[in-house]
């Protein structure tokens, strides 16, 4: 008779299940692991490959303000000559949109303002407006005076390509442009 603990009678016959299931289990968050990254990866090149298909996004012309159709049809040094121009105006493009940040800030704190008074609102929309209305007007008179400095052919090659523009735009919203169905 022993006097200590008393030793299971076989120890060999059950089996560890601590240990059996702790390498099951890392093999399965690996196994996880591998394919979250591999569904990250194929979504990532899914992503990369449509944009290389699909091309470059169409240039918005909303950085040139007041210029809208017209920015289109200017060609690269006519662009990059309005946009020194406009760098060189008296108000810089950061000052513009800081002053319509804020002006858009009175709007919403006018809106939640309680009791609401409608004249705040009036007063910060008009501010808006006059901020954009500048520099529209500053961007009409920039383009103006490019077009000006043009010479007679320069000035038909942008009419040609601002007419090819407008042509383009309005095949675009009918559906007339060849190859789309």
């Amino acid at each position: 008779m022993t006097t200590g603990p008393e030793m299971p009678e076989d120890v060999s016959q059950k089996p560890p299940v601590a240990v059996a299931t702790a390498p099951e289990a890392r093999i399965k968050r690996w196994r996880m692991a591998f394919f979250a990254s591999l569904a990250v990866n194929l979504l990532f090149l899914g992503v990369v490959g449509g944009a290389i298909l699909k091309g470059p996004p169409p240039r918005m012309s909303g950085g040139d303000p007041g210029l809208g159709a017209y920015a289109d049809a200017l060609d690269d040094e006519d662009r990059k000559a309005l946009r020194m121009a406009f760098r060189g105006s008296e108000s810089s493009v950061r000052e513009v949109r800081r002053a319509i940040a804020e002006q858009q800030a009175a709007v919403i704190a006018a809106l939640r303002a309680q009791p609401f008074q409608p004249e705040a609102l009036d007063s910060a929309l008009q501010r808006q407006h006059t901020t954009i209305a500048d520099q529209i007007a500053l961007g009409q008179q920039i383009l103006r005076d490019r077009l000006v400095a043009m010479t007679d052919d320069q000035r038909a090659a942008f009419a040609d390509r601002l007419e090819h523009s407008q042509k383009r735009k309005r095949d675009d919203r009918h559906g007339d442009r060849p190859g789309k169905p």
